[in-house]
């Protein structure tokens, strides 16, 4: 009997346990159920929900033929919250669009409601800033060159900058009519180190600048363009040589350049102070006609030349000296040779005929 008893216990402690737990699942089962108007059954409270905030193109809705746009944010923030795949799906799909309609409206200020599109119904959605500040303004356009600058201090010293060329030359700029107006000219400003000696070429973004060189706000056909600046020698000038003799009198050689002038490039100012240019000729352990090529010293202010070397012959002084001294020698050898013979030639002419007058004596006895 006391079996049977601890079993009916045992029992009754299960199934109120059960209860329990049926009574609570019946509980959430009647929360989760609870039914929108027409009566369809919405399951959201059992999915977590998601909040997450984009970032959002705004699209202005003007005329854009006739008029512009200023002040206009280029975006705005968008909020949303919801089911966590909903949002998800927002983020990744990119559907939302924000929009502010300005076709009705006309030249001016205007304070305008900022529209969204693309949320989905089951979304929240919240938009920052709710509204925009715009003023519309009459459109206008304009033709103008491209003007290259840049820092001269920049170039190397010696050089100077030719031909500036960009690509394209014209450009068109537009916007508000006051703005297009007071553009004096699009400045193509080219960045560029310290010491420039070759010519640059860049991509360089536009400025429309007026008068006194500020900035104008206007739409420009080509952002950028590119520019080339043709950087070259500043002057040229040609030059005679003039020997330096080291290790020797200038006095016991003769020397000779080839070529004879020199084409010197660079500074102005350091060519018209320059008329020669000095070339260093070590004579050392020379004593017959030598021809060496020697390079053109640098020199301040100059920076190249038309060759880098010259041609230099060195004769010498002696050696013509010694040349002429020899040939003298021989001359007077030849001529003391020939005077020793005709004086030979003589005695042997005397003695013929000395012989000859005593053969006719003997005769004549």
């Amino acid at each position: 009997m006391k079996k049977i008893g601890q079993s009916k216990i045992v029992n009754l402690v299960v199934s109120l346990v059960i209860a329990i737990l049926l009574a609570a699942y019946v509980s959430s089962t009647k929360q989760g159920t609870a039914t929108n108007n027409g009566g369809s059954t919405n399951f959201s409270t059992l999915i977590p929900e998601k909040r997450a905030t984009l970032k959002v193109p705004l699209n202005l809705q003007v005329d854009s033929d006739k008029y512009v746009v200023i002040g206009a944010t280029s975006t705005v923030k968008v909020g949303i919250e919801g089911s966590g795949p909903l949002v998800t799906a927002a983020q990744s799909h990119n559907d939302i669009q924000a929009s502010v309609d300005l076709r009705s409206l006309g030249v001016g200020k205007h304070n305008v409601k900022v529209a969204l599109r693309g949320v989905n119904s089951s979304l929240t959605s919240t938009v920052t800033p709710q509204t925009v500040t715009v003023t519309i303004s009459q459109k206008k356009s304009a033709k103008l060159p491209v003007q290259v600058s840049f820092d001269k201090s920049k170039i190397a010293t010696g050089y100077t900058v030719g031909d500036t060329t960009s690509d394209p030359k014209n450009v068109t700029i537009s916007g508000p009519k006051a703005n297009v107006e007071a553009v004096s000219y699009v400045d193509a400003k080219v960045s560029l180190d310290s010491g420039v000696k070759q010519s640059v070429s860049q991509s360089v973004k536009l400025v429309a600048r007026d008068k006194d060189g500020n900035a104008v706000e206007v739409n420009i056909s080509n952002p950028t363009v590119n520019v080339t600046l043709d950087v070259e020698p500043e002057d040229s000038k040609k030059m005679n040589l003039s020997a330096t003799i080291n290790n020797g009198d200038s006095d016991d050689y003769t020397i000779t350049f080839d070529p004879k002038t020199v084409t010197a490039y660079g500074s102005s100012d350091i060519l018209k102070s320059v008329d020669t240019i000095n070339i260093p000729v070590d004579v050392g352990n020379i004593s017959n006609k030598t021809t060496r090529t020697i390079e053109i010293p640098t020199q301040t202010g100059i920076v190249e030349y038309s060759v880098s070397k010259v041609k230099v012959t060195i004769t010498p002084s002696n050696t013509s000296s010694t040349s002429s001294s020899s040939t003298g020698s021989t001359s007077s050898s030849s001529s003391s040779s020939s005077s020793t013979s005709s004086e030979s030639t003589s005695s042997t002419s005397s003695s013929t005929q000395s012989s000859a007058s005593t053969t006719s004596e003997t005769k004549g006895q």
